[in-house]
């Protein structure tokens, strides 16, 4: 009997781990890209725009967005999760638009 209980105990500890080891990447890869966009809104709030900071900032946006592409399949990823990357996407596009109208105009 206590073999019985142990194996299922066991059992159902390996597959609750499967099943949320897929949702802790999905919100690292989103709190990842938040974290991104919050840098670029940071950026584009300065008056003067360095040419590196936006080198930099493109490298973390393309890594960022690589890691939400490898989750976006997971049977996890839920549509409020689509909605956030997509408000995040939006956000990080209108920072850029800031930037590089601030770059143009300084530079």
């Amino acid at each position: 009997m206590k073999k019985v209980f142990f194996f299922t105990a066991v059992l159902f500890l390996v597959i609750t781990a499967a099943v949320f080891a897929g949702r802790e990447e999905i919100e690292e890869a989103i709190t990842a890209y938040e974290a991104v966009v919050a840098e670029a809104e940071n950026i584009a709030q300065m008056p003067l725009v360095a040419t590196g900071d936006v080198s930099v900032l493109e490298e973390k946006a393309e890594a960022a967005g690589a890691k939400i592409q490898a989750v976006e399949n997971e049977r996890e990823f839920t549509i409020q999760d689509a909605k956030r990357s997509a408000e995040l996407n939006g956000r990080f596009n209108q920072a850029m638009v800031t930037i590089m109208v601030q770059k143009l105009l300084k530079y």
